[in-house]
């Protein structure tokens, strides 16, 4: 989904800047593996899922975000993978949706 890389951008700078575990050429260096995956990525737009998702987080009550993925995974017939518990079980009531253990 085009809205995915800048998800990853954000994790990427929560390390670096928040949790002081990334320096600053270690960022370099996670972005550019980040781009070189993501360009290779079949990218959804979110334009494409933008009624679904405004369905499904009306019907479940969920934010958009979490909305567009249960959308996604809806529409490519695949799997939601989450570490929230509540969204897991909510989600898996239109699409499969797999629990981790967050770290």
């Amino acid at each position: 989904m085009d809205n995915a890389l800048a998800e990853c951008l954000n994790v990427i700078w929560k390390h670096a800047i928040l949790l002081k575990d990334l320096n600053a050429e270690d960022t370099k260096t996670a972005t550019k593996y980040l781009l070189k995956i993501f360009n290779r990525l079949n990218i959804v737009k979110t334009k494409d899922l933008a009624e679904r998702t405004m369905t499904i987080a009306q019907s479940l009550k969920i934010r958009i975000y979490d909305a567009l993925y249960v959308a996604l995974a809806e529409k490519e017939k695949g799997s939601l993978y989450t570490t929230d518990k509540k969204l897991a079980t909510t989600a898996n009531t239109i699409t499969t949706t797999k629990l981790l253990k967050p770290n």
